[in-house]
């Protein structure tokens, strides 16, 4: 059964910005007076924030599969607790990371390739359907950007063990996103993160207006 609801997701490297955007998202979307949930993955309910920790903890050494099985994990107990019951009460979602973060990290960053995909179908398959989102909102910066913002604490965020990992691997997983962009073309609106905050998230405005409002704005036109 096809849900009511929309789910758009923001993507991108580390240090992009997507933390800041999402807060924008959220008061933009107060103001509208949407009916939306706002959450993240790894986490979101209590057993994938566990697992979350698990992940992102800087003692914690695993390999590239054990690593994606635990995204995958995690995205399905979110997925079925928290995701598709807002889309099936017709709320927006806005989610930071999806699928696409397990592809260009565990796909293209760890060389795991088709098996991500493989595995992470069977994480988002619920009665019948696929849960892919309405939209993957990519925000991107090359990784000189994005970690020159982590390391130099101009984001809110702590220090992680994927923020640990060498610049070729964040080159890798950038290029893995482009490639994604071109190989699931229409499911992605690919933003400028380098810009001032204020640029970005007028982009993600425009988006947003276009995919939640744009019936709304001509009935009043």
């Amino acid at each position: 059964m096809k849900y009511s609801g929309k789910f758009i997701v923001l993507e991108g490297p580390d240090g992009s910005g997507k933390t800041t955007q999402i807060a924008k998202i959220e008061q933009y979307l107060r103001q509208r007076g949407a009916d939306f949930v706002s959450t993240r993955e790894p986490g979101g309910v209590a057993v994938a924030e566990k697992i979350r920790r698990v992940i992102l903890d800087v003692d914690n050494a695993m390999s590239g599969l054990t690593e994606c099985l635990l995204y995958a994990a995690a995205r399905r107990e979110h997925l079925l607790n928290k995701v598709v019951p807002a889309l099936e009460q017709g709320k927006i979602v806005v989610c930071d990371r999806y699928v696409m973060s397990s592809l260009s990290y565990q796909g293209y960053g760890r060389g795991l390739g088709q098996d991500v995909l493989d595995i992470n179908k069977r994480a988002i398959s619920w009665n019948g359907m696929e849960y892919w989102p309405d939209m993957n909102i990519y925000l991107d910066v090359t990784p000189e950007v994005g970690l020159g913002r982590i390391h130099a604490k101009q984001t809110d965020r702590e220090i992680n063990r994927l923020d640990l990992e060498e610049e070729d691997f964040h080159r890798k997983v950038r290029e893995g996103y482009l490639r994604l962009i071109e190989e699931y073309e229409g499911q992605f609106t690919r933003i400028d993160a380098s810009q001032s905050e204020e640029l970005v998230f007028a982009d993600i405005k425009s988006v947003l207006d276009r995919l939640l409002f744009a019936e709304s704005e001509q009935d009043f036109s």
